[in-house]
């Protein structure tokens, strides 16, 4: 499992000016074990999304063909479009972590730097992506938080 291109010095550390990082044949084996249980994740992903956007496709024309009688705050096809955006959300890190796994294990049998290079790449996409949609709900959670406080404070006053 020894690779030439993979066992000799990178190119650049991060900012850091220095090429003294090297991968082992041991860590190359972390990296093809990693890639192998990244695409099983990935696929298991693609696969609920896939239901996901069925569900919402699904609810979207059943809540749809009940009417607006039914007593609902939204329109029943709202809740598909909702399953179907989550889905589309959803899709964007799972892509990213498949295209890591791909490359990170052709890049381990292969020895191609490049092939590193881009499954990083696309690793850091994966956890800048999960990053943002983290702060998105926090900041969602945060403003539910506050709404419900004031709404409440506002109900105990009985201004509603």
């Amino acid at each position: 499992m020894e690779n030439e291109n993979l066992s000799s010095p990178l190119d650049h550390m991060a900012g850091s000016g220095k090429s003294d990082l090297t991968i082992s044949s041991e860590m190359a084996g972390y990296l093809d074990v990693a890639g192998k249980w990244g695409k099983f994740i990935a696929i298991l992903g693609f696969i609920g999304t896939g239901f996901m956007v069925l569900a919402g496709l699904m609810s979207g024309t059943v809540l749809s063909s009940m009417g607006q009688d039914t007593g609902m705050p939204i329109p029943g096809f709202a809740f598909g479009l909702i399953y179907i955006v989550m889905a589309v959300v959803y899709f964007f890190p799972l892509y990213y972590l498949f295209n890591f796994s791909s490359n990170i294990r052709n890049a381990v049998r292969s020895g191609n730097n490049h092939q590193l290079t881009v499954a990083f790449k696309n690793l850091k996409s994966h956890y800048q992506f999960i990053g943002i949609i983290m702060v998105v709900l926090i900041g969602i959670y945060v403003l539910a938080i506050f709404g419900a406080i004031a709404f409440g404070a506002f109900g105990a006053l009985g201004s509603f």
